[in-house]
């Protein structure tokens, strides 16, 4: 009867504490903590779920307008001729963050939390019920890293802002046709878009070493902010 409840307890600690991940690691829920940041941006930024095969990124910034969550993913190509990752994107919708860190999406619900691992303090998103499928019951979740606070940094490409800020109609007003058609089609390039073979767009981006031609369509992987971006960048060049 002693080893039985001794056996009991074990498996009800374990579960206690396995629960939970950092990435594909299982951590102590009694070392995550509550963040409460002076100003709510400082929860915007980049943040690392999942491990390997099965990580992804989260990138959270606010436009002003509305707040922006996109998860990147990816998935191994095994009959290509050389092992390529291919990546895929998922735009969050109705997203929302309060007063006290809640974090909430039509899909997704979670908070941000401090996560303390021997002495050092890691900004951190508490998911549940995540899309990495780690977590199988309710009160499971995981955590995702941030790694990143500079948005910037995480869009490639001479005219990168028109993935992660409001485009002024004055300043594209002053650009050249070539310039704004380069601006355009880099948001597709973006998300491996693949353009006419040989074409003007095709030639231009295969010269830039960040260009991964992967996806006939991307329709689906635009932002919100990236449509209103291509539809003003298109009523401009329609003035020309």
């Amino acid at each position: 009867m002693k080893k039985l409840l001794v056996l009991i307890i074990v498996v009800f600690v374990s579960n206690a504490i396995w629960g939970q991940y950092l990435g594909a690691s299982p951590i102590d829920a009694a070392n995550v903590t509550k963040w409460s940041p002076k100003f709510k941006m400082e929860y915007f930024g980049v943040y690392h779920f999942g491990d390997s095969e099965g990580e992804s990124t989260l990138v959270l910034f606010n436009t002003g307008n509305e707040i922006i969550a996109q998860i990147k993913s990816g998935l191994w190509d095994v009959d290509a001729k050389t092992a390529e990752r291919i990546c895929v994107y998922k735009n969050l919708t109705n997203v929302t963050i309060d007063k006290n860190g809640r974090f909430e999406s039509d899909k997704y619900q979670g908070e941000f939390v401090i996560y303390t691992n021997n002495g050092k303090r890691i900004k951190c998103l508490k998911i549940y019920d995540s899309w990495s499928n780690l977590s199988e019951k309710e009160e499971e979740y995981e955590l995702g890293r941030r790694v990143n606070s500079k948005i910037s940094e995480e869009f490639y490409g001479e005219y990168a802002n028109a993935s992660f800020e409001n485009l002024i109609p004055e300043n594209l007003e002053k650009m050249s046709s070539k310039a704004l058609q380069i601006m355009r089609n880099e948001i597709f390039a973006r998300y491996g878009y693949q353009f006419i073979e040989g074409g003007k767009m095709d030639t231009y981006f295969r010269q830039q070493d960040w260009y991964r031609p992967q996806h006939s369509d991307v329709t689906k992987f635009l932002t919100s902010l990236e449509k209103r971006n291509i539809k003003l960048i298109k009523e401009i060049e329609g003035r020309r």
